[in-house]
């Protein structure tokens, strides 16, 4: 299954609301998780406020939650596609 790196800074606006911007996020992430896709989110200390691992069954899928958390405006991300290392015995 495709695996992304999702690294995120909130944005004011997710800030100012708080628990709302939470519960939107709390809300796309149930919507996807029927179709499949795991999320692990990290709140974590650094140049990032969030982590998320997302696995998805395809790369169209992860684009569509990917870009329904960025629709709400609360994070602005950039998002890095992971390989495992037998993944990546593939391409050498």
């Amino acid at each position: 299954m495709p695996t992304f790196i999702m690294l995120g800074r909130l944005t004011t606006q997710a800030k100012k609301n708080g628990v709302e911007s939470r519960a939107a996020r709390d809300r796309i992430f149930a919507e996807f998780q029927k179709l499949g896709v795991k999320v692990t989110p990290y709140t974590t200390l650094g140049p990032y406020d969030i982590v998320n691992i997302v696995e998805a069954p395809s790369d169209e899928l992860a684009m569509k939650f990917l870009m329904s958390v960025g629709s709400t405006g609360n994070v602005d991300s950039t998002t890095l596609r992971a390989f495992t290392e037998e993944e990546a015995k593939k391409f050498r």
